[in-house]
C-alpha cells in the first residue's frame, strides 16, 4: 500500500510538472496544435512509472502472479486518476482559466479552413463549446487516461516475470 501511494505521488508530481511545462512552452495557447502529441508522449512516460512500480513490487514480494500485479497496477491507476482529476480541475480553474478559450479560438481557426458549410461550422462550434467545459473535459480526458491505465495494467504484468 505504501509503495502504491509513493508511486501515485511520483506520477502526480510528474504530471503536474508536465502540465505546467506544457503551459510555459505554449502548448496551452500559441501552439495548441501540438497538444495531442505532447499528451500522448506524456501518457507513454507514465508507462515508465508503471514499469518501475511493477519492478519494485516484484522486488518486495516473493510470489507475484499476473492477477496480483494487475490488481496492484489497477489500484495505482485509480489513485492516480482521482488525484490527477482533482489537480487538473484546480489547474484549469485557477492557474490557466484561459485554456478553454484558447482552445476554442484555435478550433474556430481550424474549422474556418475545413468546414463544408456554415451549418457544419456552427454545429461543430456548438459541439466544441459543450466539450470544452471543465466537467466534461475532465470526464473525457480521465476516460482516455483510464483506457491507457487499463492497457498498462493488462500488458505489463503479462510480460513481467517474478524472480
Amino acid at each position: 500500500m505504501n509503495n502504491t501511494l509513493n508511486y501515485t505521488s511520483y506520477i502526480l508530481v510528474f504530471s503536474l510538472v508536465w502540465l505546467i511545462g506544457e503551459k510555459l512552452l505554449g502548448y496551452h495557447n500559441t501552439i495548441i496544435d501540438w497538444l495531442p502529441f505532447t499528451s500522448l508522449l506524456w501518457l507513454i512516460f507514465i508507462g515508465g512509472f508503471y514499469i518501475a512500480f511493477l519492478h519494485n513490487e516484484y522486488k518486495t514480494a516473493a510470489n507475484r502472479s499476473f492477477s496480483k500485479s494487475f490488481k496492484s497496477l489497477l489500484k495505482l491507476s485509480v489513485y492516480w486518476l482521482v488525484g490527477f482529476a482533482v489537480i487538473k480541475g484546480i489547474y484549469y480553474q485557477f492557474v490557466n482559466p484561459d485554456y478553454f478559450n484558447d482552445f476554442l479560438v484555435r478550433g474556430r481557426e481550424w474549422l474556418i479552413m475545413i468546414a463544408a458549410s456554415d451549418e457544419n461550422f456552427e454545429n461543430t462550434i456548438q459541439m466544441m463549446e459543450e466539450l470544452l467545459q471543465l466537467p466534461t473535459y475532465l470526464g473525457v480526458t480521465t476516460a482516455v487516461q483510464f483506457v491507457f491505465c487499463l492497457i498498462y495494467s493488462l500488458l505489463f504484468p503479462a510480460f513481467s516475470k517474478s524472480k
